[in-house]
Formats: structure tokens, sequence, C-alpha cells
């Protein structure tokens, strides 16, 4: 196969979450199937990643040297209110939603060809934050901040952005929300592909954004 007619190998992070299956879903139908590889990737896969030991992360990029694009949909973070906002509360966020994204990009972006991107993941908490979300805000916002700055020194032809999802429909319903007030994870997804395919670079990524 020629390199004209090569799939480009694109890896999900957290490819059986809510968000990470659909992106999985889009990449896999219709005309993108032709287009694209997918290799799907969690903690419990083989290969395997996990978010919160930099080690298997360094490990996996270092055992997949063809891939052309990250997608991270993966990372915990934890709610609540004043009280129980310990350094404990913080640090799971920290160490899994936003320094596990930031190795998983650092990684990506030493290994991937030209043209290559990754996409993480944060959300629009850090704009619109609602009580008991304050450790949530703080990665998201971190995230953000760090796409934005990192894409000034990233190897040329690489791209990094980030999704910044709002409420999802089915995360809604299972808190017993109106899950008429979110946006269906189908729906977000798109998000993911507006990023993996157009030439955005150091963007948040929002339903506004992406138009």
């Amino acid at each position: 196969m020629s390199d004209i007619d090569r799939k480009s190998k694109v890896v999900v992070i957290g490819s059986t979450g809510l968000i990470g299956a659909q992106v999985v879903r889009w990449l896999t139908a219709g005309a993108r199937a032709e287009r694209y590889q997918v290799l799907g990737v969690t903690h419990q896969t083989s290969p395997g990643l996990d978010l919160e030991a930099p080690a298997s992360i360094a490990a996996f990029f270092d055992a997949h040297r063809g891939v052309d694009h990250v997608i991270v949909a993966a990372g915990a973070a934890r709610f609540g209110g004043f009280d129980a906002l310990d350094a404990g509360a913080f640090e799971v966020g920290l160490r899994s939603k936003l320094m596990g994204q930031v190795n998983v990009a650092m990684a990506a972006l030493r290994t991937l060809p030209r043209g290559g991107s990754v996409t993480l993941t944060s959300g629009e908490l850090s704009r619109a934050p609602i009580p008991g979300s304050a450790a949530v805000a703080l990665v998201n916002g971190a995230l953000d901040s760090f796409v934005r700055a990192i894409a000034l020194d990233a190897p040329a032809e690489r791209r990094v952005n980030v999704v910044s999802p709002g409420w999802i429909s089915e995360t809604r319903a299972r808190m017993g929300l109106d899950p008429g007030h979110g946006v269906p994870a189908r729906d977000v997804a798109r998000l993911y592909l507006t990023a993996l395919e157009g030439d955005l670079h150091g963007q948040v990524v929002t339903a506004a954004t992406a138009g």
C-alpha cells in the first residue's frame, strides 16, 4: 500500500466511555472507515494505557510509532462542595484528567509524523462553573491553557487542540436531570472530528466555535 492509500491510524484513549465510544463510531462508519484505522485504548485493553501512570504512557507511545492522530476522551476529576475539597479531592483530577492528558500530549507530539494531531478533553465548567465543581473547573481551565500554550512550542506540522464539551444528555439523565438541556454524546463526538480533520491548532473547540 502506498503512502497515499495508507489509512491514518487514530488512537482513541477512553474508547469505551460515553464520548469515546461515539468518536469510534463516527471514525469507523461510512467513508471514514476507508480513511482511518482506529485503535481503541483503555487501561484494560491490550495494549493498554493508564493515564495515572506516566511510565505506562511513555511505554505505549514507544511501542506505537505508526500513530498519526491521538484523541483522549478519558480522565477522572472529583465533584464536591467546599467541605469535601481537601488535597486528595483536588489530586484526583490533577493526577488523572490533567497530568494524564498532558503526559499523553507530550509523548504523542514527540512521536507523531508531520500532519499528526492530538485532541484532548476539558469541559465547560471552567467557563460556567456550578456549585461543587471547583476541582473539575480547575482541571478544565488548566487543560485549555496548556493547549493554547503548548501549540506555540509543538513540533512543526503537528497540531494540538482540546474539545470542551458542555453538558451531555446521557450524563444529565444519569444524574436525574433534564436531558433536554444537554447535547447527545453522538453530537458531542463530532467536535472531535472537527479537531481531527480540520486545520485547527491550539484551539479550545466548543459547539459554538465549531459552528
